[in-house]
């Protein structure tokens, strides 16, 4: 897919880190001057700041803080090209806008700056107001032989990184796809499979990824308050199309250097449930001891491995 104009400008913009004259990026991205005009209109219309002077050219002084198409697309790596990027004001979930535009062999990026029927795991809804979190989903084709479950725990790792490098912070994360910060949960990830009905066999992968940024306005709903957290208390800026690109093309990187599951290290490390007592879904207490190389949970019973794939696990403390 050729990126609009809009995204070429504001890329070339920051990359400059100083001030280009419209004839200079007219002559580098091979456009008229009148479509490097309307670019940046378009981008200020967006709330990015760019100035302009007479003679002098064109100059990005401040980066949007709202979602922004234009922004995610120019900071996606090389990886994601061709990915189709949508942004919303709101969705019912991005999870599902994205399996619904699968199945015609294209990548998705799906953003929404508010769900109104967002989803976690096992049927649970994820509480997504606007101005507070950060919602989206990548949608693809899965030709690897691994499970989807490799996926989650990818997910869980770029977005470990992303946000401990942007806001130095220290992120846990609890089998399989929660992270928390300070003992509250942060993030959920969702990641669902379109598979084909007679072989079985997965043909598109959809992660979501919802994150708490800052404490919502009228705070978490009473059902998850003393469990939920977020990254920041609310003060200073964030820039989402930054996060939403980083954390995506941390997830590339690592797919690329599949059937390596080096990542899973980090993943092991950061998995404050091994060693502790948890509780599975059927009520049996285990004390897990390890993640698989297929991002599966490890415990013994009788002395023999066992290795849960999938389900949900409980600490009392939590």
């Amino acid at each position: 897919m050729e990126y609009s104009p809009a995204t070429k400008v504001l890329k070339m913009l920051r990359e400059a880190g100083g001030s280009l004259s419209g004839e200079e990026i007219s002559d580098r991205l091979d456009l008229s001057r009148s479509a490097v005009w309307k670019a940046v209109d378009t981008l200020r219309r967006e709330a990015y700041s760019i100035s302009g002077v007479k003679n002098l050219g064109y100059e990005l002084t401040a980066e949007t803080q709202k979602l922004s198409q234009f922004g995610i697309e120019s900071m996606l790596s090389s990886e994601w090209e061709g990915t189709e990027v949508l942004v919303y004001d709101e969705l019912e979930s991005t999870n599902t806008l994205a399996k619904q535009k699968l199945g015609d062999g294209k990548t998705y990026l799906i953003s929404a700056a508010r769900q109104t029927a967002g989803r976690g795991r096992h049927g649970r809804s994820f509480h997504s107001p606007a101005g507070s979190g950060l919602y989206f989903s990548l949608a693809f084709p899965w030709e690897k032989k691994e499970s989807p479950v490799t996926l989650t725990t990818m997910a869980a790792v770029a977005v470990a990184r992303v946000l401990e490098r942007t806001f130095g912070i220290e992120v846990g994360i609890k089998w399989v796809n929660d992270l928390f910060y300070r003992d509250k949960k942060i993030c959920g990830i969702l990641t669902e499979a379109v598979t084909n009905l007679e072989s079985g066999q997965t043909l598109s992968l959809v992660v979501g990824i919802g994150i708490n940024l800052t404490p919502p306005k009228e705070g978490f709903p009473e059902e998850i308050r003393d469990k939920a957290g977020s990254v920041t208390d609310g003060k200073g800026s964030i820039n989402p199309n930054r996060l939403v690109a980083e954390i995506s093309n941390e997830i590339a990187e690592m797919i690329g250097l599949l059937p390596s599951r080096s990542y899973l290290n980090e993943y092991r490390d950061r998995c404050f449930i091994l060693g502790r007592e948890v509780t599975l879904d059927s009520g049996k207490t285990i004390i897990p001891e390890d993640i698989s190389d297929d991002g599966g949970l490890i415990y013994y019973e009788d002395g023999q491995a066992v290795e849960l794939s999938s389900g949900e696990v409980r600490i009392k403390e939590y």
